[in-house]
């Protein structure tokens, strides 16, 4: 299984808690993450343990995850573990103050069985352009003025 290793992240002209209130909520996600298709929340509160289903699609093909929040530091951190799914690892969220706003970073840790004997050459590059792309998706969530 190819392991990876991809981090992305953007500035945000918003506090990190208006950050976090969007993505830190699964039900949110399919809004800023392309590769996210349905979201089910198992267990809705936002504390360890809790289990969101996911499925969607990565390099054409479908996939469907459950992850598990391994912590969680509203409005700073959040770490989920892949608990069950055609691949293994932990995504952590993280957003830092800065002077000018937030700065918003996901990191995907983990191996991807299912897609195969690909080298993780292949699966890195999209992945982290997919990842930067969601980002700047987000951003222009968060920093929309309201309506």
């Amino acid at each position: 299984m190819p392991a990876i290793d991809v981090s992305a992240e953007v500035e945000i002209a918003a506090a990190p808690a208006d950050v976090a209130a969007v993505m830190f909520d699964p039900a949110r996600e399919p809004e800023w993450m392309t590769a996210i298709k349905t979201v089910d929340a198992i267990d809705p509160a936002l504390k360890p343990g809790a289990r969101v289903r996911r499925t969607g699609s990565f390099l054409g093909r479908e996939f469907a995850w459950t992850t598990e929040v391994t912590a969680v530091h509203f409005p700073h951190k959040l770490t989920l573990q892949i608990a069950e799914g055609p691949f293994t690892g932990a995504i952590d969220y993280s957003i830092a103050r800065t002077a000018t706003g937030s700065l918003a970073r996901i990191r995907n840790v983990g191996e991807f069985g299912a897609l195969g004997p690909l080298p993780a050459s292949l699966i890195t590059g999209p992945m982290r352009s997919a990842m930067a792309a969601d980002l700047a998706r987000l951003k222009a969530i968060v920093e929309r003025p309201p309506a």
